[in-house]
């Protein structure tokens, strides 16, 4: 019996030396084991805090406009690969100063999905397709912490020291490993047509373990400086059914045009109200020459919109284009201005702000301007009003006082018709009635104090965002000032 005892352990001895003598895991396979990412396919998680408005800020330069973010939920399968993101927020600024659809009127729910090389938006009737969404939303799957080591893993990526780098898409993604070779930073380029490309990191600490997988409890995001996600995460549930497939129509969705489609309205002689990208801009046109009002969207937009306007408005070149303000949405194809030769007319404050960003690498998504450098040409605004008239048409421009949407904001208006354009402050929504569902009306009662202030006879709003052009009574009855 001793001897048969002796034997087993004996044995047990030599199998746990063979079991140690394997050499541990080195390089990518140890830190995802040290992440729990080794056997994970697919991950939900649930967090809160706030989000910030990217490219919304009240001045140039300043952060972004502050929400709650009330829910932030992720699911992701790693295999499939497919990401959704299921966010609702709030205000979170009071009073409410700067963009990014301020003042919201209730919780504002988005989902935002990408599935292999699909990208669509739930919440309709049916599946928004969004084919230009389809990269960075999978750049922001593989930068989460274990997508990430999973994407390094699969693409020859590397780690050297404690910094792991990887291209996915083209697109070069870099992680920052702690002492415990769990991923605490992340960091990648994304584009946009302001300010060109922009870096984008993630910050992930305070790492929890959830059944052997690690996961940080708190992530923060800045995007090009300021903070656009703050959110501590609530739960996370390690290898859940995540089952991500576009919908059919998403699938059969063809290829947008590379211009977007332009229509036009006749406002009054002279004057065209622009529709392309579900915005709105203004066609202007004098004796010698055409004011294009608002370089909203983007490059193709621009594009397409100068080429409407030159038919509509033959032999008469496009001198000026009024920039309202700097928010990226509405400043987004003034580059295509510069590019073409046109000045640019905007508040005194903005200038700093466009020579500096303009000057910065276009390489992620090259431009007209980045393919044709110019110096861009201002005419800027310092005072309370511009005019531009050859006695015949004239264009009054107004800086918008004591307004909380934006502090560097103009104000576009046609006396002889009693037309008025702005970029934010009220939308015109759909349907018989005027109230805007979405917004409390706080920005639409600063510009109604600026036009008793400037005692402008306004009968027409033509804005950039919402329906279309409506009655000024619609615009009053909407903030309040007028009964329904």
């Amino acid at each position: 019996m001793t001897f048969r005892l002796g034997l087993i352990a004996g044995l047990a001895l030599i199998s746990m030396a063979a079991c140690s003598s394997e050499p541990p895991k080195t390089g990518l396979a140890a830190v995802a084991d040290a992440m729990g990412a080794t056997n994970l396919n697919s991950i939900v998680y649930s967090a809160s805090g706030s989000n910030f408005g990217f490219g919304q800020a009240y001045l140039p330069g300043e952060k972004w406009p502050r929400f709650e973010q009330r829910s932030y939920d992720v699911s992701i399968n790693y295999q499939t690969p497919g990401m959704k993101l299921d966010a609702v927020r709030s205000q979170g600024e009071h009073p409410p100063h700067g963009g990014a659809a301020q003042p919201v009127a209730a919780d504002q729910r988005t989902v935002q999905v990408v599935s292999g090389k699909f990208a669509w938006s739930e919440g309709g009737s049916q599946a928004t397709p969004n084919p230009d969404a389809a990269t960075d939303r999978a750049l922001a799957m593989w930068a989460t912490p274990h997508g990430v080591i999973k994407a390094a893993m699969a693409n020859n990526g590397t780690l050297a020291g404690n910094m792991i780098t990887v291209s996915v898409d083209g697109r070069e993604i870099k992680a920052t490993l702690n002492a415990q070779n769990l991923v605490e930073k992340v960091s990648y380029q994304r584009s946009n047509d302001v300010v060109g490309d922009y870096p984008v990191e993630i910050d992930y600490s305070d790492y929890a373990d959830y059944g052997g997988v690690k996961f940080p409890r708190h992530i923060v995001q800045t995007e090009d400086g300021f903070p656009t996600l703050d959110v501590m995460v609530r739960s996370v549930q390690p290898n859940a059914a995540v089952a991500i497939e576009a919908p059919m129509n998403v699938q059969q969705a063809s290829s947008p045009p590379e211009l977007p489609p332009v229509t036009s309205d006749k406002l009054a002689d002279g004057v065209w109200y622009m529709h392309a990208d579900g915005v709105h801009s203004w066609a202007v046109e004098f004796r010698d020459f055409v004011v294009a009002v608002e370089g909203i969207g983007r490059d193709a937009r621009s594009l397409a919109v100068n080429d409407a306007i030159r038919k509509l408005i033959p032999n008469k070149p496009i001198r000026y284009v009024v920039n309202t303000h700097a928010h990226y949405d509405h400043a987004g194809g003034l580059r295509t201005y510069v590019a073409q030769g046109i000045t640019i007319v905007t508040d005194e404050r903005n200038k700093p702000f466009y020579e500096q960003v303009w000057a910065r690498p276009h390489t992620i998504a090259p431009d007209t301007l980045a393919k044709n450098p110019k110096a861009p040409v201002f005419d800027t605004i310092a005072t309370d009003k511009k005019v531009i008239t050859d006695g015949r048409q004239t264009l009054e421009i107004y800086r918008k006082k004591n307004a909380g949407h934006n502090g560097a904001d103009l104000i576009v208006f046609l006396p002889r018709d009693g037309i008025v354009f702005w970029g934010d402050g009220y939308n015109p929504p759909p349907g018989d009635s005027p109230m805007d569902p979405a917004r409390t009306p706080e920005y639409g009662i600063d510009l109604y104090r600026n036009f008793l202030d400037y005692k402008l006879n306004v009968k027409t709003i033509a804005p950039a965002h919402g329906v279309g052009a409506k009655p000024y009574d619609n615009f009053k009855k909407a903030i309040g000032v007028m009964a329904p």
